[in-house]
């Protein structure tokens, strides 16, 4: 009985993953929501990799070995409490010259909670990690993507920039690593923010779909001519290529 369900379960998540990267709002989000950053307007062959839900013991050292191995940089969004039991890892992301962001202390829905509880799930991230790391983060992305005006005002009210992203491909609905390169190299443009896990929110389980997609879709970025750039960069790339235009930014 089991095992049916277990496999119920897995056909149920591929199918919401599927349906959800068909409709694929997050490639819409910056013609309503201007406040949030979702990704760069620019012609230039440019790209930023982001990680979700980490520290993690086993999956952020294999993605941070990855990035090693073709030398490029990455923002991880880092979620409070994993800071918490694994410091020593936020920093090796830190020190290894990624770019560290707030994901919340418990990757908590914010359009659901008061203010209150949204103002203590950021600044109690942003002082863990700035214990942990020694900086204090700039940019927040919400868990799953979900946010409202009072959200984005409460945030930036916080110090913070409110980042999401244009590609998504659903890994954690475990599709299996071919559907995963598929999806990124299928929607990826220029000035895209890229949308990926190496942590979890709650309970542990297998991003090794996520690493292993990893190995094929940088080489292929990078075949492609593609620059990677931190998030925090790629917004200054699009801040600055859009005081370069003639006409007004659009």
């Amino acid at each position: 009985m089991s095992k049916i369900n277990s496999t119920t379960v897995n056909r149920l998540r591929f199918l919401y993953g599927s349906l959800s990267y068909l409709f694929g709002v997050e490639r819409f989000g910056h013609l309503f929501a201007k406040r949030i950053f979702w990704r760069a307007n620019t012609e230039e062959p440019v790209v930023a990799l982001s990680f979700d839900d980490g520290p993690h013991p086993i999956f952020t050292p294999g993605v941070l070995n990855i990035l090693d191995k073709h030398d490029i940089r990455a923002t991880f969004f880092l979620i409070g409490r994993n800071v918490e039991a694994r410091p020593e890892l936020a920093r090796q992301i830190l020190d290894k010259g990624h770019e560290i962001g707030n994901h919340t202390y418990t990757h908590a829905t914010l359009p659901r909670i008061e203010d209150h509880a949204v103002i203590s799930e950021i600044r109690t991230t942003s002082d863990v990690i700035a214990h942990a790391c020694g900086g204090l983060t700039a940019l927040l992305r919400p868990p799953r993507g979900l946010f409202s005006r009072r959200v984005i005002n409460l945030i930036e009210a916080n110090g913070h920039k409110t980042t999401i992203g244009d590609v998504y491909p659903r890994d954690t609905t475990l599709p299996g690593a071919p559907v995963i390169i598929q999806r990124v190299l299928r929607r990826v443009r220029a000035g895209s923010v890229i949308i990926l896990h190496e942590g979890f929110s709650f309970e542990n389980g297998d991003r090794t779909q996520t690493m292993e997609s990893l190995k094929s879709i940088v080489p292929e970025l990078k075949k492609r001519g593609f620059q990677f750039k931190t998030i925090s960069e790629l917004i200054e790339f699009d801040q600055n290529d859009g005081h370069n235009r003639t006409g007004p930014p659009e």
